[in-house]
């Protein structure tokens, strides 16, 4: 009696090992698969971010070369009244007025967000700057881009004032001449160039954020590879 017990003790135990063996493997394989998925992940939303630095460089330029022109625009009708004449000498006046708005890539981390692995990882240094760039710098970025359009395109007024539109359409000399000196387009010039300036200052904040975030993400990435 004694030995068939203690037989079925054993043989419990046995299975109870089993068992036990057998959930710390699928456990284990299932946080090997959350890793590999991770790291998946992770080298989507570099390869975004990267193609994203390149882009808001590309926007910086073109931002300030046009804050360059409204600027130089100001200085020029603070000291002497423009002409006709002068337009082809005055950059403002030879190009188009726009600027280059930045809405960065985000559906490599909202896919990973959404299966939720960065929650799985969330004390993690890389994931918790990551959160910051694309929910709170992208979201902020956007509005700015969206307030800037608004206030340059909301009517046909944008026309007249930038004149590139508008100088193949001189009917009227005077008229025109009265407009581009007007302080009507002084004040617009100027609240341009404020606007300018502070979406050239955004984008630089948001794109130190970036260079943060991809410096982070590599370094993950070599750590997993390695």
């Amino acid at each position: 009696m004694k030995n068939i017990l203690a037989r079925g003790g054993i043989e419990f135990i046995a299975v109870l090992l089993g068992i036990t063996g057998s959930l710390w493997v699928d456990e284990s394989r299932q946080e090997k698969d959350k890793g590999k998925q991770l790291q998946s992940d992770i080298i989507a939303i570099h390869n975004e971010l990267l193609s994203d630095i390149v882009m808001i460089d590309s926007n910086l330029i073109y931002n300030q070369k046009m804050y360059n022109d409204v600027i130089n625009l100001l200085s020029i009708m603070e000291k002497t009244k423009i002409n006709q004449d002068a337009l082809d000498t005055i950059p403002f006046f030879n190009r188009g007025i726009e600027t280059r708005s930045y809405f960065g890539k985000k559906s490599a981390y909202l896919s990973a967000k959404s299966g939720g692995n960065l929650n799985r990882f969330s004390s993690n240094q890389a994931i918790q700057e990551m959160s910051k760039l694309y929910d709170n710098a992208y979201a902020r970025m956007e509005m700015v881009n969206v307030a800037i359009d608004d206030f340059l395109y909301r009517d046909s007024k944008y026309r007249w004032y930038a004149g590139y539109e508008s100088r193949g359409f001189i009917y009227n000399k005077d008229d025109f001449e009265k407009k581009i000196n007007s302080s009507e387009f002084y004040n617009w010039a100027s609240a341009t160039s404020s606007l300018l300036e502070s979406l050239i200052d955004i984008m630089k904040v948001t794109k130190s954020k970036m260079l943060l975030v991809e410096s982070l993400l590599i370094e993950m990435i070599d750590k997993n590879i390695k």
